[in-house]
């Protein structure tokens, strides 16, 4: 049996409520009902944001938003997976931290979108054999908060769920200053610290714009993203722009497509795409470039 739409008086109540068990909505300002907003009436959170993803979603899926299925990893209070529903898409949305997940729970209880489902999880455990395949997945502002190997597993996972495009925004480290290797790959950026050694798990939780747990995330430079995306088997990649965006940080659409079989060129189907010429296989142990050059001499 299905329950009873809530009336505008238990929507005010339930949100009041919340907030005052865990916390003011920060992010997403939705309208749950006709003057209640999880903020304010006024633009307050991330509409900016919301509306232009959603335009990109939909623009590149040629506005087949009925038939789409769409994964959000990390998705927060909720408001972009939300959004989306509200557009006619099935959407999953994962969240890490109880707290914002309960919001978006009740936010998508509250409007009443059963094609909408948010999940209280780790991005960092994604598998087909849970959630299943996708036609748009999304990681916006998630992939620059995981530390070196977990960024590169759950690309690859990505990879795995995605059979249309994704959606990454993510800021890039400016200069690599180091090196952290993938499935043998040398990938290039730099360590940035997401939590102080010493901050408690209640501490972490409570640092929404931060990492779930790990003391440090990995930001990869551009073009060890661009390889990254490439080995997960998205076959071209596309940077998008919004000419109103205030913040810098680069969004790509990655397509998950097949290699195209040249027909005029074909002795150029048996080449192996060179990539963006950042990640490289690691190279070989001190001991063993030892006893490789040895065998040179």
């Amino acid at each position: 049996m299905r329950k009873a739409p809530m009336t505008q008086d238990e929507i005010a109540r339930r949100r009041d409520e919340i907030a005052a068990a865990r916390g003011p909505w920060r992010y997403d300002n939705l309208r749950l009902a006709p003057g209640v907003f999880t903020i304010a009436e006024q633009t307050r959170g991330n509409e900016s944001r919301v509306r232009r993803a959603v335009q990109t979603v939909l623009d590149l899926a040629l506005a087949r938003r009925k038939s789409l299925r769409i994964l959000d990893l990390g998705c927060g209070e909720g408001g972009l997976a939300l959004e989306l529903g509200k557009q006619g898409a099935e959407v999953v949305g994962i969240e890490g931290r109880e707290a914002l997940a309960e919001k978006a729970e009740f936010a998508r209880e509250a409007l009443g979108l059963r094609r909408v489902s948010i999940v209280e999880g780790d991005v960092r455990r994604l598998s087909v054999e849970e959630y299943g395949f996708f036609d748009v997945v999304l990681a916006l502002g998630i992939l620059d908060r995981l530390d070196a190997p977990a960024v590169f597993e759950v690309v690859r996972l990505m990879g795995a769920a995605c059979t249309g495009f994704a959606l990454i925004e993510a800021q890039l480290a400016p200069r690599a200053r180091a090196t952290r290797v993938g499935d043998g790959i040398a990938y290039r950026g730099a360590p940035r610290r997401e939590h102080e050694a010493g901050a408690s798990r209640a501490e972490r939780l409570a640092a929404t714009e931060r990492s779930l747990d790990n003391e440090h995330s990995f930001l990869l430079n551009r073009a060890s993203m661009l390889d990254l995306l490439a080995r997960a088997g998205f076959t071209s990649i596309a940077e998008t722009l919004d000419p109103a965006a205030e913040a810098d940080t680069p969004c790509f659409a990655a397509f998950k497509g097949r290699r195209a079989a040249l027909l005029t060129v074909p002795q150029a189907n048996a080449l192996t795409p060179r990539g963006w010429g950042s990640a490289q296989p690691s190279a070989p142990k001190a001991g063993l470039r030892r006893l490789l050059a040895r065998g040179k001499r």
